[in-house]
């Protein structure tokens, strides 16, 4: 099955980590030592759902294309890249780091077999895995994907003792920031104990009327909606948007970016009377960008969503 990065969830996550861990083929490992095997990067498949933690362009596509690029410069005048982590999953190779150097082997085409580690630990720690080795090499992950990784963790009992689990591990992991890993285990908790009727608080009462019974059916974005009061049609402009920028990556990939003057003339000849008003708009959506995320910092800051947690 296809997953678009922009549609995957907490609960579709955990659903797929359910299958992945009766799947899951370990190799024997007598000395701890890093286990490695040759596959063709054909035969390695995907599972986004899972293993990847950065959402290029907001998950409009799967890796950066201008990166995948340069790597594949790179191994026209250098050779093999560093080893591709992969699991194995019922019988498939399956890759957990190193989407970006198996995209450039393919923009390729190389048919020989690459140098791959075998991941020996479970498909739970394979996921942290995937998030870890991305903070060490030189393409980041967004502060936005890390924010999505930790309400994930925050969600899925990660640590087996649900939004209890300890909140320094997951900021560790995921590099999501304090005040916002605590802010997501008060939304569970207050959510947790209105749908329970353990505390009637405001906050879990306007989650639970607009998102329902279930959290991890929605991205922390989503959820980040709710708290700031963005109202339907602002959402719905979003999604919108959001889709008139998937139908632009997949017809034009990166030729937008590729040169900003090209862009803005070729929209001037598009429609000059078009130019001045989304001149203005792009001000007005980047003020209110700011706005929002100046809003969540002063949430987490002076605790306006409840207690220290």
């Amino acid at each position: 099955m296809k997953h678009q990065l922009s549609k995957i969830t907490p609960l579709e996550t955990a659903k797929a980590l359910h299958v992945a861990e009766s799947q899951l083929e370990r190799p024997e490992v007598t000395n701890g030592a890093p286990v490695y095997v040759q596959v063709r990067p054909h035969d390695i498949g995907e599972r986004l759902e899972l293993f990847q933690p950065r959402r290029p362009g907001y998950g409009l596509r799967e890796v950066d294309t201008e990166y995948v690029k340069r790597l594949a410069t790179r191994i026209t005048r250098k050779g093999e890249l560093d080893p591709v982590l992969v699991v194995k999953l019922a019988g498939r190779w399956v890759v957990v780091d190193g989407h970006h150097r198996l995209a450039a082997y393919r923009k390729l085409k190389l048919t020989t077999p690459i140098k791959c580690e075998w991941f020996a630990g479970t498909a739970r720690e394979a996921m942290d895995a995937a998030l870890l080795r991305n903070e060490k090499i030189h393409l980041p992950v967004e502060q936005a994907d890390k924010s999505e990784a930790a309400w994930t963790r925050t969600l899925l009992d990660w640590n087996g003792k649900g939004w209890n689990s300890s909140k320094a591990d997951i900021v560790k992991l995921t590099g999501a920031s304090d005040g916002t890993v605590a802010q997501m285990r008060r939304v569970v908790k207050w959510h947790a104990n209105f749908k329970s009727g353990v505390e009637k608080h405001p906050t879990g009462e306007k989650l639970s009327t607009a998102l329902g019974p279930d959290l991890r059916r929605f991205s922390w974005n989503k959820v980040k909606t709710v708290l700031l009061d963005i109202t339907p049609r602002e959402w719905d402009m979003n999604e919108e948007a959001a889709k008139l920028a998937r139908n632009l990556v997949m017809r034009m990939t990166t030729k937008l970016s590729d040169d900003p003057e090209v862009t803005a003339r070729a929209l001037w000849l598009y429609n000059r009377h078009l130019c001045p008003m989304l001149v203005e708009a792009l001000q007005a959506v980047m003020r209110s960008e700011q706005e929002a995320e100046r809003d969540l910092e002063d949430q987490e800051a002076y605790g306006r969503l409840g207690g220290d947690d």
